[in-house]
């Protein structure tokens, strides 16, 4: 998807092109599906803003008070389950695929987290990743049986990043399980196995709702925009950044003015990819 200035704004990757691929997404949701009656959710867990579904977080996070980035937390019935599916070859080959896709299309945005991952494992190395073959700080999965989001923005992800969701179940994507993207006014079709990425943190997105007798499940993987404040302050919050480095964080504030000019710059136009194939070619 690209806006007026041919910046990529949403990429529908789709599934790679290997017959194999469909016995890892039925594997995944197998695992998701066996994860979720071995879990104990709470009603925070099951009715939220983003719909009416249970769904658990793991991985790296910053922000709600946190006083520095750490491990998002499960029960340990649930994390023992959570832990399961991070280590399942299925789940980690969708990860996988999605870090690609993000690299060849938005190679600015997995510059900046592999970075800023770089500098957190340095930094703090009691942090526990989820998947060695991702970028990605953290992952939701949305356990169904029916996960239709309302419509939403994750403010709390890097706001010119990418946001990974790969859809997963049984249910025709012809007539349910689109994904909608409210502020352009597009809805996609959104086929079981299939990946898109997205900046979810200000496109306002959600899904059609699917039949009774069909199944939906989805595993996200995203980045927190605080994570890469942090790094950038250097490794401290904004309150002790200006207390120990006043002109530094004068000059911080001043930056603002410019943040939209610059947050655009971390999207890749399309010319920016045929530019990098030619340089490879050559």
């Amino acid at each position: 998807l690209l806006d007026n200035d041919k910046r990529i704004i949403g990429i529908l990757a789709g599934r790679p092109k290997d017959d194999s691929w469909e016995d890892t997404t039925a594997a995944a949701c197998d695992a998701m599906e066996k994860a979720r009656e071995q879990c104990v959710f709470r009603d925070v867990d099951k009715e939220h803003r983003r719909g009416s579904y249970p769904c658990l977080a793991a991985g790296v996070s910053y922000g709600g008070g946190q006083k520095i980035p750490g491990n998002l937390l499960n029960s340990k019935t649930n994390g023992t389950a959570v832990q399961s599916l991070l280590s399942n070859k299925a789940i980690q080959r969708l990860a996988g695929f999605g870090s690609g896709i993000l690299c060849y299309y938005s190679p600015k945005v997995h510059e900046l987290y592999a970075n800023t991952k770089t500098s957190l494992v340095e930094k703090q190395p009691s942090l526990k990743w989820n998947f060695r073959n991702s970028v990605f700080a953290a992952a939701t999965f949305n356990f169904g049986p029916e996960t239709v989001t309302y419509g939403h923005t994750d403010n709390g992800n890097f706001a010119s990043g990418m946001c990974c969701i790969t859809a997963l179940g049984s249910y025709d994507p012809t007539k349910g399980g689109h994904l909608i993207l409210f502020d352009l006014g597009i809805v996609i079709e959104f086929p079981p196995g299939s990946t898109i990425l997205i900046p979810s943190a200000i496109l306002l997105h959600g899904n059609v709702s699917i039949s009774s007798k069909e199944t939906r499940l989805s595993f996200t993987q995203y980045f927190a925009g605080g994570l890469i404040r942090w790094v950038r302050h250097g490794f401290r919050t904004v309150a002790d950044l200006k207390r120990d480095n006043p002109e530094e964080w004068q000059a911080a504030n001043a930056e603002r003015e410019t943040r939209v000019q610059e947050a655009a710059l971390y999207f890749s136009t399309s010319g920016d990819l045929y530019e990098g194939v030619n340089e490879d070619t050559q």
